[in-house]
């Protein structure tokens, strides 16, 4: 297993040269320079933020929720008497809409008898979603799953003639069975086969990053296991809502999902 993990690691390690892109759009990340030795508590919109060092200077990276609109807005540090703000500007985006055919019209227009099973998994995501642990964060990211982006972060969803959120991740469509590595290091919050995402893990990579990885045909990994980067957390599937195998990703800062493609320097 040992061997096989270092295999797909040293396959995968192009994809961890570069740190990750700022787009200054609903859905991307501002990335903010602070001053040398100040690793205070940042937060936006009452979240705190992730602080890590980006060329040798303390930095903030701040998820920036696809609903939120264009103009100013800012971080602030309210750790001493006087409150501390860092401004950036907004940019707006438009995003395209994709038409879905789902053959199971269950998972488009769910049963009565399934709506308990489905609120109580969405608490638990937001739970996963918005959880926090301090520590260093490596943000120099693998890509998970080599294949092909065939589901973009925030297209507008149309399940079968009925609209839906935008799309939360990245869909990259792969084999059935391809082992899912772990982007970066991190801790086991959140797995479980679930309505709409079936069997999905999340993990918490530190200070409000997290990563959550959907559709799976099997999970590799316990809750609460210390996972390291490149190591297999599960095999891409079909289960849940989808139209075939792949794996869905999506990443979560300060409590949003943003455009992972972002943190792994491909194009979207």
């Amino acid at each position: 297993m040992r061997v096989l993990m270092l295999v797909l690691l040293m396959s995968h390690l192009s994809s961890a040269l570069s740190e990750p892109r700022q787009s200054l759009v609903p859905g991307g990340i501002a990335i903010i320079s602070l001053e040398a030795g100040d690793d205070s508590a940042y937060s936006f919109r009452g979240k705190p933020v992730l602080v890590t060092q980006i060329e040798g200077r303390p930095s903030a990276l701040v998820g920036l929720p696809l609903s939120l609109q264009p103009g100013e807005h800012y971080i602030e540090n309210r750790s001493t008497d006087q409150i501390h703000k860092k401004f950036f500007e907004i940019k707006p985006k438009q995003y395209s809409t994709q038409n879905i055919t789902i053959t199971d019209k269950r998972k488009v227009n769910p049963y009565a008898s399934d709506m308990e099973r489905i609120l109580a998994e969405k608490a638990r995501k937001q739970k996963a979603r918005n959880h926090y642990s301090k520590g260093d964060v490596d943000i120099n990211f693998l890509t998970p799953v080599t294949g092909t982006n065939t589901g973009s972060f925030g297209r507008r969803r149309v399940f079968n003639g009925q609209k839906r959120r935008p799309h939360s991740g990245m869909d990259l469509a792969a084999a059935t069975g391809t082992p899912i590595l772990a982007p970066s290091a991190g801790t086991v919050i959140e797995l479980g086969d679930f309505f709409f995402s079936g069997n999905l893990v999340y993990i918490d990579h530190g200070q409000g990053l997290i990563s959550m990885f959907a559709h799976l045909d099997e999970i590799n990994v316990v809750l609460g296991e210390r996972v390291e980067k490149g190591q297999v957390v599960g095999k891409v599937g079909a289960t849940g809502r989808v139209t075939g195998p792949h794996l869905h990703w999506s990443l979560g800062l300060n409590g949003t999902w943003i455009d992972p493609a972002l943190f792994i320097g491909a194009a979207n």
